[in-house]
C-alpha cells in the first residue's frame, strides 16, 4: 500500500499535547533541528499514515502499551515500552496504530533533514531500544515536565525546559547512537546533574578540571564524551550555556548589560561583548534592541 498524504486519525479517547514553538526554540531542540513533536496516550482507533520521501525524520518512542508499524512494503512489527522507531527523510511511507486494549503512550518528534541526532546510516527505518526501564520512565517524566513548565510560564520555566530537553536528547542519542565504549559507562543523568550545576552557577569561571571532578572522570574522558555528544569541547559547551543564558536575560529582563556580563562569569564588559558577538553575530546591546523591536511589532 502506498500512502499519498499524511493523515492523523484521533478517536474520542485521545490525549495529545503538541510541543509549542517556545519549547522547540530552546537550544537543545534547535541543535538537533527538531521541528515538531508531541506526547500522547492513544486509544485503539488511533492511527497515523506518513508518506514516503517526506523530507524529515520521524522518531517515535513507545512509553507504555504497544504500537504497530505497517510499512509500504508490507513489513509489520510491534513496538513495546522503550522501543524507538526512527524513519529517515527518504524512508518509505508507513502507518502507525495502537495495538489494544491498553492505550499506546508515545513521544514523537520530527527532525529536519540533516539533523545531527539521526544517524546517516538509516536509509529507510530502524528500531532501537532505550537502555533501561528507568530511562524509559525518565523520558516520560522529562516530556511531561517540559509541557507543564511551558503551560506554567514561570520565571524559571525556560531554563527548566532547556535542561529537560538537554537530558531527553541525550537519552535518545544514547539509544540510537550507542558508543559501546568506556564513555557509555557514564550515565546521562550524571551529565544532566553536571550541566544543572553549571546552570545554577553561571557566574563561576568553570574549568574543565572542575567539570571532570564533578563527573568523577578524567579531563580527557570528559572531553571525548563532549566531542562525541555535542561536537564541542567541555569549555565550548559551558560558553554556549553562558551565552544562551545571557540571551534570555537580554530578552526577558531590563538588567543592565554589565550586570548580565557578571552574571555569566565575565569580569570585563568588553570581553563579554566580544564573546557574545562571536557567538550570535551581533553585540548584546544590538541584540536586546532587535528583540524588543520584534516584540513591539507583533
Amino acid at each position: 500500500m502506498k500512502y499519498s498524504k499524511e493523515i492523523i486519525h484521533s478517536p474520542k479517547r485521545f490525549e495529545q499535547w503538541h510541543l509549542s514553538s517556545r519549547i522547540l526554540d530552546v537550544y537543545p531542540f534547535r541543535l538537533v533541528m527538531a521541528r515538531h513533536g508531541g506526547y500522547g496516550s492513544h486509544d485503539v482507533d488511533f492511527y497515523v499514515e506518513r508518506i514516503s520521501s517526506r523530507g524529515f525524520s520521524a522518531l517515535v518512542i513507545t512509553l507504555s502499551g504497544r504500537g504497530r508499524f505497517i510499512m509500504e512494503d508490507d513489513t509489520t512489527f510491534i513496538t513495546g515500552p522503550g522501543d524507538v522507531f526512527v524513519s529517515s527523510p527518504s524512508g518509505q511511507g508507513h502507518r502507525e496504530e495502537t495495538v489494544g486494549p491498553e492505550p499506546w503512550e508515545q513521544l514523537w518528534l520530527l527532525f529536519s533533514e540533516g539533523s545531527s541526532l539521526i544517524p546517516d546510516t538509516i536509509e529507510d527505518y530502524s528500531i532501537f531500544q532505550i537502555d533501561s526501564k528507568r530511562e524509559t520512565l525518565l523520558v516520560r517524566e522529562l516530556i511531561k515536565n517540559i509541557i507543564e513548565e511551558d503551560l506554567y510560564e514561570g520565571s524559571t520555566s525556560l531554563k527548566s525546559i532547556e535542561l529537560s530537553a538537554e537530558l531527553l536528547t541525550l537519552i535518545i542519542h544514547r539509544a540510537i547512537r550507542p558508543t559501546g565504549s568506556l564513555d557509555s559507562q557514564i550515565h546521562h543523568s550524571q551529565l544532566a546533574d553536571l550541566w544543572s550545576k553549571v546552570a545554577k552557577n553561571m557566574g563561576e569561571a568553570w574549568k574543565v578540571e572542575d567539570l571532570a571532578r564533578i563527573m568523577n572522570c578524567s579531563r580527557s574522558q570528559l572531553t571525548r564524551i563532549c566531542n562525541n555528544l555535542y561536537h564541542k569541547s567541555p569549555g565550548q559547551k559551558v560558553r554556549e550555556m553562558k551565552m544562551e543564558h545571557a540571551k534570555i536575560l537580554l530578552t526577558g529582563s531590563s538588567v543592565p548589560i554589565h550586570e548580565i556580563a557578571e552574571a555569566v562569569g565575565f569580569s570585563s564588559l568588553s570581553r563579554f561583548s566580544s564573546s557574545f558577538t562571536a557567538y550570535t553575530g551581533t553585540g548584546p546591546r544590538e541584540f536586546r534592541k532587535r528583540k524588543r523591536d520584534e516584540e513591539t511589532s507583533r
